[in-house]
């Protein structure tokens, strides 16, 4: 009591009345969850275990702010996945990594199985909140990475070196006002491992039940030199990996493309299909001939659909009684999951100049060769339409079927107008080979900088250079159009009816594939960062600090399509993709204030504003941070964001196309018109507001909750429109549309803009639950935890470029049975998912037990629905992990063994409109690997 003496009565008075409050309130909240301790009901914090009072701690950098501080829970929130959390989850990719963590959507995103069939070049992306994966800031190390270069607005994160991967911060909360462009929906940032003593190896083997994806994996990571003692410290590390590939003929719940029982119907176009032979082109409403057909034929059938495709077998399809005729079934030879072979090797090197400055370098090249199949390429009037090659060679786009031929089908035709002229066939190339193509991507990572203490202030400055290289090459059953069509067209040896042709006519064929390059795309950044911070005034609540800085940084972007795919002539790859060399300069300047406003309370204000030759952007990012107590904490924060246009929304170059055919509403003609498509210079930055409130509660000993509310409302969408609705808006009026439809003299549609605009928003809200419950802790049968990691989002509302309002969450298609916008390439916005883990450690001996758990939703309609708006429900689905670990037997091993997906899960039946190529399940959140056994050891000396 000595340190009271002299005090006046009522400070002693209030001092007393201010501890019984505080005592109360931590009373309070003892009692408040000490049924739940009982009940066994359990929880867990984003925050990491608090430092002890009386130790030192350390200031550190936490994503979301430029100022280093040394409370682990700050005012955002910040979820950190351990090396050892990896480690549990037993996974062996940043995707496989990202998709258990609940505030990561596959809407928006990419993985690597719906890169089967569509021109992902391989790519997997982020997409936290379901947003976009462009709006999803990646770093690492608190550095930018190259955007993946065919893609241009967002980073490959399957090209982060996992192994090397010390711990991952996911901000999930937007910080455009401390990072600058893309960070609407928040930041994933991967810290690399440096610092490392001594030499580590890993292995890793897996393997399914049900047979195909077998992974393995070995890695090894060295370091020399103690940073603190010796003044340097070097640390390298390498790791290769391959995952082989799942196709649907390994999963029974994938081998078919429709269900005979209505469900679903997604079959494929066979061979033999007529058409009626029309090779004229008739002028369009604007009196001009396009340059595709106005009209590609009248369907007559297949002669080999009758009596109930009885015949169907012999040209390699299946009776369909969904559609009531001869259909290819390709669900069996499409891949589920790709072939990937990795290698990635990271290095680390420190340097201490003097005890106030270290210059230091860090960087990694990773390498993934992605090698997918598909079904063998179809052939048909709508695919060939739009091929360039055939309007130059004055080909008719078509397989035509001459009356001399012996397969004419004349007793099919007898009773049409069609009987003894030409037709058209569809053909499936069989003897062509199944579609195989490899796509390689490199991404480089380099950073040079020195970073220090000057004068009590904290610096840092660095160059950093990024690349990433793409390229994509056929190796199998990619034909010349042009060249197959002139080989089959009237010609007598061609059977349409029969699944391979005689073997002279099948090695023609196949001498139409092209093998060999389609693109060769490099995107690259070089910037120069500079960073101040330190302590700025003492304030009677603590001291304020500051960091300011800026950069500057020059993007460069190289798209080299071969001459192949400039013809626009490939079967699968669509229209023609022309050069694109692209760059631009960047700038950015910011500063953070973080101010002590009283001993409980602190705000931290942060502003960027970053300059493009298009735009100027300046975001704040204000933050309060409240803890009345050690046990309970309260956050909140608002900011702006903005994502700027990618180099190829920009500049992708514009061409001229021709519109599906519609009705004009002003001339009250139907007709194709003319459409200009590409990039747009005119375009302005995304912009968003975030806003989120938080809890953060440690009520006893052992258990520790954080609850986030979250709301980013985002506009100026960056999309390309549909022309009819540019069309149907323009005419009414709406002057965003006015401007996009030029008319000539009489009336008529001479030119329809439809490139790259801004239009559209989005508005998402929800809850973050991150909980962690020490449930017991003995000498006898050691510690039991559980982990609640969930996200609930209640609101994910759409509005479209005519101003309909689409609410997307739990559904995928609208009253109307019209698909929604914001999940139409795939994926769900789940109502509800989380990642549940009971983890259990005694001596050397460790076990979990995971469970991956997502709601239930509505999924598109029967494919025999009579009105096509009754959208079939999906109940909720989980699986299970489970791993065991053991540290006993040698000094430094480790040895993990588990499976993933214990009880072999099957998927639910999912009608899925996304586009992709897989059948009979949703390959945005289901993992065909199914039950999948691994072993892993870790050895440290």
């Amino acid at each position: 009591m000595d340190a009271f003496k002299g005090m006046p009565p009522s400070y002693l008075l209030n001092l007393e009345s201010k501890m019984t409050t505080e005592k109360m309130l931590a009373r309070s909240l003892r009692l408040m969850f000490s049924g739940s301790v009982m009940l066994g009901l359990g929880g867990a914090a984003l925050a990491q275990a608090q430092t002890a009072a009386d130790a030192p701690m350390q200031r550190v950098e936490i994503t979301g702010s430029s100022i280093k501080r040394a409370q682990a829970e700050g005012a955002l929130p910040v979820q950190t996945v351990t090396r050892e959390d990896i480690q549990k989850m037993g996974v062996t990719s940043t995707e496989q990594l990202l998709s258990s963590i609940s505030a990561n959507a596959q809407v928006g995103a990419v993985n690597a199985a719906q890169g089967v069939g569509a021109s992902t070049y391989g790519l997997s992306s982020a997409s936290l909140r379901g947003i976009g994966g462009s709006k999803t800031l990646i770093l690492v190390n608190g550095r930018r990475l190259a955007n993946y270069a065919t893609d241009g607005t967002t980073v490959d994160i399957n090209a982060i070196p996992l192994a090397s991967v010390d711990h991952v911060e996911l901000l999930k909360d937007g910080a455009s006002g401390v990072y600058g462009s893309d960070a609407i929906a928040g930041v994933i940032n991967f810290i690399l491992r440096n610092n490392f003593n001594g030499v580590e190896v890993s292995g890793y083997g897996s393997g399914t039940k049900d047979g195909g994806g077998g992974n393995t994996k070995a890695s090894i990571i060295a370091g020399w030199g103690d940073f603190d003692t010796d003044r340097y410290n070097v640390t390298v590390s390498a790791d290769v990996g391959k995952d082989k590939q799942i196709l649907g003929s390994q999963r029974k719940y994938a081998t078919k493309s429709w269900n005979d029982n209505g469900l679903r119907e997604a079959s494929a176009t066979n061979s033999g299909n007529i058409n009626t032979f029309d090779p004229y082109t008739d002028p369009n409403a604007s009196g001009v001939i396009p340059h595709r057909l106005k009209s590609i034929g009248d369907p007559l059938g297949n002669p080999l659909s009758d009596n109930n495709g009885a015949n169907c077998a012999q040209n390699g399809s299946t009776y369909n009684a969904i559609t009531g005729s001869c259909r290819y079934n390709p669900a069996p030879l499409v891949a589920l999951m790709p072939e990937v072979k990795r290698a990635n090797v990271a290095a680390s090197l420190r340097f201490k100049l003097n005890n106030n400055v270290e210059a230091y370098m860090e960087g990694f090249h990773s390498q993934q060769k992605t090698i997918t199949l598909a079904q063998p390429s179809p052939y048909n009037t709508n695919f060939l339409k739009d091929d360039l090659a055939f309007q130059k060679a004055d080909v008719y786009p078509a397989i035509i079927l001459s009356p001399s031929s012996p397969y004419y089908p004349t007793s099919f035709l007898a009773d049409t107008d069609q009987a003894g002229k030409p037709v058209t066939v569809s053909y499936r190339a069989f003897d062509g080979g199944n579609r195989r193509h490899e796509d390689l991507a490199k991404l480089s990572h380099l950073v040079i900088g020195m970073r220090g203490e000057f004068k009590g202030y904290d610096y840092d400055v660095a160059y950093v250079h990024n690349v990433s290289d793409v390229s994509e090459t056929t190796q199998d059953g990619y034909q010349s159009q042009l060249a197959l069509a002139k080989l089959l067209s009237n010609n007598n040896a061609f059977n349409p009816y029969a699944a391979t042709q005689t073997p002279a006519l099948a090695a023609q064929i196949r001498a139409t594939n092209y093998n060999g390059p389609m693109i060769n795309s490099q995107l690259s950044n070089d910037a120069l960062h500079a960073r101040v911070s330190g302590d700025l005034y003492q304030l009677p609540a603590g001291m304020a600090k500051f960091a300011v800085g800026g950069s500057i940084s020059n993007e460069n972007l190289n798209l080299n399509p071969s001459a192949a795919f400039q013809s626009g002539d490939i079967a699968g790859y669509g229209a023609q993709a022309l050069p694109l060399s692209a760059s631009r300069h960047s700038s950015a300047l910011f500063a953070e204030l973080n101010v002590p406003i009283l001993k409980e309370l602190e705000g931290d204000l942060a502003v960027r504003t970053d300059k493009f030759p298009t735009a100027t952007s300046t975001n704040p990012k204000l933050s309060l941070r409240y803890q009345p107590l050690s046990q309970l904490l309260v956050r909140a924060s608002y900011g702006r964001g903005f994502r700027e246009a990618a180099l190829p929304e920009l500049f992708n170059p514009q061409t001229f196309a021709t519109s599906a055919t519609f009705t004009d509403p002003g001339t009250k003609t139907s007709g194709q018109y003319t459409v200009l498509t590409g990039g747009n210079t005119q375009l302005k930055p995304e912009k968003s507001e975030q806003t989120s409130v938080g809890l953060v509660i440690d009520p006893v000993p052992g258990l520790s909750f954080a609850l986030d509310y979250w709301k980013i409302n985002v506009s100026n969408l960056i999309t390309t429109l549909d022309s009819q609705l540019i069309v149907k808006q323009a005419f009414a009026g709406n002057p965003l549309y006015t401007g996009l439809v030029q008319r000539d003299g009489s009336g008529a549609i001479s030119q329809i803009t439809a490139t790259n605009l801004n239009a559209g928003g989005m508005k998402t809200e929800g809850l973050d639950l991150d909980a962690r419950w020490r449930i017991a802790k003995t000498d006898n049968y050691g510690t039991f935890n559980t982990h609640l990691n969930g996200t609930y989002t209640s609101k994910f509302d759409q509005t479209l470029p005519d101003g309909t309002v689409q609410p997307s969450v739990a559904h995928t298609i609208d009253d109307k049975g019209a698909p929604l916008n914001a999940v139409s390439a795939g994926g769900i916005i789940f109502r509800w998912k989380h990642q549940l883990t009971l983890d259990w450690k005694y001596k050397n001996w460790g076990a979990d037990l995971t469970q991956n758990f997502q709601s239930g939703y509505y999924d598109a309609a029967r494919a025999d629905s009579a009105t096509g708006t009754d959208a079939v429900h999906i109940g909720a689905f989980s699986t299970w992990d489970a791993q065991v670990s053991y540290s006993g037997l040698v000094k430094g091993l480790n040895l993990r063994g588990g499976v993933k997906n214990l009880f072999n899960r099957k998927p639910p039946e999912a009608i899925t409109l996304g586009n992709y190529f897989q059948a009979g399940y949703d390959p945005t959140y289901y993992d065909p690997h199914g039950a999948t056994a691994y072993v892993s050891a870790t050895y440290a000396f």
